[in-house]
């Protein structure tokens, strides 16, 4: 499907913006005419090109999709051309959009995300497309933040723990906040181990995970918070190529 018009619908903020943080919205958006979808798989990190005016189409997670509607979910960035032009929008405003992915999912039975930042818009709907799916036995999420206040779908969170139990964690860790119930730092190979693999042992007996064999990872930031945190990984065996969710 080319690019088609979409008008929004409903606009949340789930940060407002001041001094210290950015503002977070999310934007609803009807299915374009005479579609039931834009046919994104969110489960493969597909995106939603947004065709922004007088500029060129920017990349955006779609956060939720439901009948005749969807969701993008984004942090408004100091004269962001994208996110500015999307924070400006009104109700019933339209812009054109179009669906853009090519990756495919590597099933795994030890599932391990992180999240940067905002990343968090893109990780959070692909841990629940996992946890929907039978084969994965164990998702940890790593969230990392400045603060507590730059985080958001807590409830949402916490409702992923009440359903799946054991199945699924998560993990805050704050760069600029010490809290009792998250880690404080940046992430390092120590972090990485401490997160995962100390969560994963539980199952150590299975072969997927002794062997690694069925152990896969998601990184979601800025291409240089993925390329060094990918190197982490791969330094504690984990090779980007063969424990890659999404290739």
């Amino acid at each position: 499907m080319g690019a088609r018009p979409v008008t929004l619908l409903r606009k949340q903020t789930l940060i407002n913006g001041d001094d210290h943080h950015l503002a977070v919205h999310t934007l609803t958006f009807s299915n374009p005419a005479g579609y039931n979808s834009l046919a994104v798989r969110i489960e493969c990190g597909d995106v939603v090109k947004v065709c922004i005016p007088n500029y060129k189409p920017k990349s955006y997670s779609m956060s939720a999709e439901r009948t005749g509607e969807f969701d993008i979910t984004f942090k408004v960035y100091p004269g962001g051309r994208g996110s500015g032009f999307l924070d400006r929008m009104n109700i019933g405003d339209t812009v054109e959009v179009f669906r853009m992915g090519r990756m495919q999912r590597s099933a795994g039975t030890f599932i391990g995300v992180v999240a940067f930042g905002v990343g968090i818009t893109e990780a959070l709907p692909i841990v629940k497309c996992e946890l929907a799916k039978s084969d994965a036995k164990r998702i940890v999420l790593l969230w990392a933040a400045r603060t507590f206040q730059d985080t958001f779908w807590n409830d949402e969170l916490l409702a992923l723990k009440d359903a799946h139990g054991e199945r699924f964690a998560h993990v805050f860790i704050f760069s600029q906040e010490r809290r009792d119930d998250a880690l404080f730092g940046r992430i390092n190979v120590s972090v990485l181990r401490d997160v995962f693999e100390r969560r994963f042992i539980a199952d150590s007996e299975s072969s997927d995970l002794s062997s690694r064999s069925g152990v896969r990872f998601l990184v979601v930031g800025t291409k240089q918070m993925m390329r060094e945190a990918n190197n982490m990984l791969a330094e504690m065996g984990y090779p980007k190529r063969s424990h890659a969710l999404l290739h």
